[in-house]
């Protein structure tokens, strides 16, 4: 036991960095670098454009935080997959749209694009993003669907997949 119990917590570990090390710098990287070599202007910059960005930061993590801590208080699991939740999750963030905790992490990068002002990031490398998040939910959906059938059908109907309803509406 206690060696699977250091392996999930690798691939944690794992996944944790490449959650919050790899990908920004995959989407960051190319496009500062592009920003640089097109020599394109930074876009333009102001109070608001950092009052704005912090805010979408700040939401962001919000987001990921309180994801993860439903994930543990209402499912008790992770974000892992080696230890995912052990129910279907409808409460919580999970009542906002079915994947907060990618909400949450398209919100971060987008700040830090918007702090770096980068035009290339924001065109290029952000769009890549998040067509590469939405297949990578659409697999993830899949999954949830075999694993808790009409349970998981149902919440599709109810909850929206990644952009939260500005008005809750009961059907």
């Amino acid at each position: 036991m206690p060696l699977f119990h250091n392996e999930i917590w690798r691939q944690q570990i794992g996944a944790t960095l490449f959650y919050w090390g790899l990908l920004p710098s995959l989407v960051l990287g190319p496009g500062l670098m592009l920003d640089r070599l097109l020599e394109l202007q930074r876009l333009p910059g102001s109070p608001w454009l950092v009052a704005i960005s912090l805010l979408l930061l700040a939401a962001g993590l919000g987001l990921v935080c309180w994801s993860t801590s439903d994930l543990h208080r209402f499912g008790a699991g992770t974000p892992s997959p080696l230890r995912p939740a052990k129910r279907l999750i409808m409460e919580g963030s999970y009542r906002l749209c079915r994947h907060p905790m990618f909400l949450g992490y398209d919100l971060m990068l987008l700040a830090a694009i918007l702090l770096l002002r980068s035009p290339t990031a924001l065109v290029v490398s952000y769009p890549l993003f998040l067509v590469w998040s939405l297949l990578l939910l659409r697999t993830e959906e899949r999954v949830l669907a075999l694993r808790f059938k009409d349970d998981y059908r149902r919440y599709q109907q109810e909850v929206p997949f990644l952009l939260p309803r500005l008005r809750h509406t009961k059907p």
